[in-house]
């Protein structure tokens, strides 16, 4: 049972943190729709004359079928996440003598279950630190974003920086990551046809003929497949970079933090779709109407900054003018992430999709979207149009 499987290793990880005969308490959360491949728990280890050690724990909960459909070691990345790459980035950044105003910021690690079929994460549990996700079914803020690509930045930066300093490392960790790349491809084959219709379904009639004819002649699977296999400066991206992936908190100073969580799909790309996944995942058509240019332009200005403090030519690493052509090369990507996640990001607590019992990718795919579904959708719609990529 996975309850029993996470308790053993709760226990485990209390005695590496010296309780020697705790109290375990550990209660399910319901996550009302923004996750659906893990069931998560909050745990308490408590002894007596010691703090309590407040955990977060992510138990895989993926029937056979839909696990079939994945690549083996898919959930593995999160383990190799935290355990590997996440930790050389804090040496990079020691190494650098980094403020930690500065430093990218991630949920302390406790330990894992490795085995296949098995896998379970532990964390520390951030809300007992007051974070929070932001509500999926609000537009994002401008204070919200503006923190959340800073944050961002700082993420793609710590990749350039380990390519840069450490290249043998960097490329033995990327080869690692080629299933991912095989996952996506597989996933948007399987998805494609029903998420571009449940698009044109809502899609309003003055664009419906446009937008289709779109998605056939340009915009097409194998379009978005070759977009996504060919950006010019690459790095670990997070891959699912998106408001319910954010904790965040507001500070006594008023300042806002902004931590992300969930390295299960890292893959090696474009920096511009983590940013793209981000806004359009995340906003409303008027929020993009008023910041989007702002946001995008913030983004690099953060990039810059995160670079030059780990002693890093923006200039040679990654120039204005090269980031300017990958925003314009991969803005179309924009609409396929939003025909993608839209249906998953506003569908309703009680319709989200199980990926249990005799579910399957394709029945996923099915659910039932959310009543702002086609408000969003259009929205979205509506900027391409706006912006001259669909005619």
């Amino acid at each position: 049972m996975a309850s029993e499987r996470l308790r053993k290793l709760v226990v485990d990880i209390a005695k590496e943190n010296d309780y020697g005969n705790p109290e375990i308490a550990i209660n399910p959360i319901n996550t009302g729709g923004a996750n659906y491949t893990s069931a998560l728990f909050t745990i308490i280890v408590s002894e007596s004359d010691k703090e309590d050690l407040n955990l977060f724990a992510k138990v895989i909960n993926v029937n056979e079928a839909i696990r079939s459909q994945l690549p083996e070691g898919i959930f593995d990345i999160e383990r190799l996440a935290y355990e590997d790459l996440l930790k050389k980035y804090e040496d990079i950044e020691i190494a650098q003598n980094l403020p930690s105003s500065k430093r990218f910021v991630i949920p302390k690690y406790y330990g894992c279950n490795p085995k296949l079929f098995e896998e379970i994460i532990v964390l520390e549990n951030l809300t007992e630190k007051g974070f929070t996700t932001y509500d999926r079914f609000k537009s994002i803020d401008w204070e919200y974003a503006a923190k959340a690509v800073e944050t961002l930045a700082k993420y793609h930066a710590l990749s350039m920086a380990y390519k840069e300093k450490h290249p043998e490392e960097f490329k033995q960790f990327t080869d690692n990551l080629k299933f991912q790349r095989e996952m996506f491809t597989g996933v948007l084959r399987q998805l494609f046809v029903q998420r571009t219709a449940t698009a044109l379904a809502v899609t309003s009639e003055k664009h419906k003929s446009k937008l289709e004819r779109y998605l056939k002649t340009e915009m097409t699977l194998d379009a978005v497949i070759k977009l996504s296999e060919s950006p010019q400066r690459p790095v670990l991206c997070h891959g699912d970079y998106r408001p319910s992936n954010l904790m965040h908190r507001y500070n006594e100073d008023g300042s806002l933090e902004v931590i992300p969580v969930d390295f299960q799909t890292l893959q090696y790309g474009c920096p511009i779709s983590d940013l793209l996944y981000f806004i359009f995942t995340g906003s409303d058509e008027k929020f993009r109407r008023q910041y989007f240019q702002d946001l995008t332009d913030h983004y690099y200005q953060e990039l810059n900054s995160a670079l030059r403090a780990l002693e890093l030519n923006p200039d040679v690493i990654y120039p204005k003018r090269a980031f300017e052509l990958d925003l314009k090369e991969f803005l179309p990507f924009g609409l396929i992430i939003a025909i993608f996640s839209l249906p998953i990001v506003t569908v309703e607590v009680e319709d989200a999709p199980s990926m249990q019992a005799d579910s399957s990718l394709e029945k996923v795919a099915k659910a039932k979207t959310g009543s702002s579904y086609p408000e969003r959708m259009n929205g979205v719609i509506n900027d391409f149009f706006r912006w001259g990529i669909i005619e």
